[in-house]
């Protein structure tokens, strides 16, 4: 029988290997996984090939969006969640948008809660869960490519 220590062992765990996915690598990249069976329309079948890219560009912001230039997905849905800098790396997220598989260009971002100026990393996360529904921690995680996570390092400049 699991104790309440140990639920929580396996979620410090997890959040551990989730954040060591995310890296810190800044540039606009693709992926491919192992191709699966058919998943329902525009989410991601176990192990189903996911690529993509992404770009973005240093922006001024009123604080509520940021937008990202381009974004390609390939194999599912996805979503672009944006995360606030912490130390140099993806830290929490402060914003997610839905998109559709294939291309979008200049793609808004509204975030959670109004930011300052600084640091953030948009990123790509495949719709793997329930479809629409942004589902991080859990299966909607990161689009990874050779180089690491699909994202990239952006300055908001709020003003």
């Amino acid at each position: 029988m699991l104790t309440s220590r140990t639920s929580v062992a396996g979620l410090a765990l997890l959040g551990l290997v989730v954040l060591g996915g995310c890296g810190s690598d800044s540039k606009s990249s693709t992926t491919a996984a192992p191709t699966a069976s058919a998943a329902p329309a525009g989410s991601a079948a176990p192990g189903a090939t996911v690529s993509g890219s992404l770009d973005a560009a240093d922006q001024t912001s009123d604080g509520k969006t940021i937008t990202v230039s381009t974004v390609n997905v390939t194999g599912s849905a996805g979503f672009i969640a944006v995360h606030a800098d912490t130390a140099g790396a993806p830290g929490p997220v402060v914003g997610h948008a839905a998109i559709p598989e294939g291309d979008s260009t200049s793609v808004v971002i509204t975030l959670d809660a109004p930011i300052t100026t600084g640091a953030y990393w948009p990123m790509l996360h495949t719709d793997a869960g329930t479809i629409g529904t942004y589902e991080f921690p859990g299966p909607d995680g990161p689009v990874k490519s050779a180089d690491g996570v699909v994202m990239k390092k952006i300055t908001v400049t709020v003003g």
